[in-house]
């Protein structure tokens, strides 16, 4: 027990020490190129958003203001980070830094639950010196944050597809769905998740149908609960009951037209400068037109467009301009050929228990389908890669332990022993 508490520490502080340094060698290198982020565009966008509710002023930004761009679940992070540390952004990467430790914290936590320690100490080990995970967790992005709810959503999923107490399955379906809505104002592609994790429950609830019924009800009535308050403040500013955010239709449009490439190019929006001549919430439905009709007009291209983003989304090295290529390429793809190999046999050995397949891969395969609507990035997979790093961690030690079987089988055979 103490070596294990041991290897749990030391696990632990080498994730957050590998995302500290990582996320000082990144402001020293930006700081020297004259910019304020690594990565540009949603960064800026995050941290502007984050100054106004730290000082108080209107969640909003651009001219004319936009009032519900972006769900407020990571500005109000940053905000409490511009609070504390000042207008630091290393003061507020260095937070990210912790929070993506945590993210790894709560990997063990569901393995353990799962499965066991050991399985937990090696889903943690995998996602704490994962290269990608570890330079995407000290980004001023929202991933790193979604990753710390999505894991937080499993397991308290996970509490209701195990053993729920014969009182309390409610309180905690409920639960489960407030912590799904609060999610959601981080990332609203999550939304998708009230329907997926009901129907886990539905198929794999260990209660009785009706039960499993109510249960699916109160996920989602607590979701929605979680985004009233925040829609309601979109009905008093824009008329309309938004619960996610009016930037679905602009999202929508660079995956759908004429010049997409399966990557992002928000350039059009300052382009067209349809947000100027438009509402917001016009201009939002301006752009989700246009998709759809060009996705009705051409089908052939949208379908060739949906598997160039699941390219995207599942590529082994890092797609986005700047960053692809060169040795660091070459030991992602390794990487991650050496992860699907553990995943896959993870999930076969669980082939007789699909509730934890469902569980830990269906986040993965419900924003792959999302991905392929919208544009893809390998950005979009990581905080998928934790909850997958659970199952490569079962493959790890299904693998380990059926090698050591052979070995003892093989040492003692009649010939050797005679």
């Amino acid at each position: 027990m103490r070596q294990s508490c041991s290897k749990f520490w030391t696990i632990l502080l080498v994730a957050l020490l590998l995302r500290v340094v990582v996320a000082i060698a990144i402001e020293q290198r930006v700081t020297a190129a004259g910019r304020t982020f690594l990565i540009e565009g949603d960064a800026n966008g995050y941290w502007e958003l984050a100054q106004h509710l730290a000082a108080g002023h209107d969640y909003a930004i651009y001219q004319p203001p936009r009032y519900v761009l972006r769900t407020p679940g990571f500005p109000l992070l940053l905000a409490a980070s511009i609070k504390i540390f000042g207008k630091s952004v290393l003061a507020a990467s260095l937070v990210m830094a912790v929070v993506g430790t945590g993210s790894c914290w709560l990997t063990w936590l569901l393995a353990r639950k799962l499965f066991d320690e050991f399985t937990g100490l090696w889903a943690m080990l995998l996602v704490a010196v994962s290269p990608l995970q570890i330079g995407s967790n000290v980004q001023i992005l929202s991933e790193t944050w979604f990753s710390f709810g999505l894991l937080v959503c499993l397991l308290a999923l996970a509490r209701l597809l195990q053993s729920p107490p014969a009182a309390g399955w409610g309180r905690i379906a409920f639960s489960n769905g407030i912590l799904t809505g609060l999610t959601v104002l981080i990332r609203p592609g999550w939304l998708l998740w009230v329907g997926l994790s009901s129907l886990l429950v539905i198929v794999f609830g260990p209660m009785t149908f009706a039960k499993r019924i109510l249960c699916a009800a109160l996920i989602c009535g607590g979701c929605f609960v979680a985004l009233l308050p925040w829609a309601w403040r979109n009905y008093e500013i824009t008329g309309h009951w938004i619960f996610t955010s009016l930037w679905s239709g602009p999202s929508l449009y660079d995956g759908l037209h004429a010049g997409a490439t399966g990557a992002s190019d928000m350039a059009f929006v300052d382009n067209e400068n349809v947000f100027s001549t438009m509402s917001e919430f016009d201009a939002n439905a301006h752009y989700k037109q246009r998709a759809i009709d060009f996705a009705i007009a051409h089908p052939r291209r949208t379908v060739e467009l949906a598997f160039l983003k699941a390219g995207r989304y599942l590529s082994p090295s890092l797609n986005a301009a700047g960053f692809s290529g060169g040795v660091f390429s070459v030991f992602c793809v390794f990487w991650y050929f050496s992860l699907t190999v553990l995943i896959v046999s993870g999930a076969l050995d669980l082939r007789h228990k699909l509730v934890c397949v469902g569980l830990l891969a269906g986040p993965f395969l419900q924003f792959l389908l999302v991905h392929m609507v919208f544009v893809g990035s390998i950005r979009y997979r990581l905080p998928l890669e934790f909850p997958l790093s659970i199952l490569a961690a079962h493959g790890l030690v299904g693998l380990r332990q059926r090698w050591n079987e052979r070995t003892q089988r093989d040492g003692k055979r009649p010939s050797d022993l005679a």
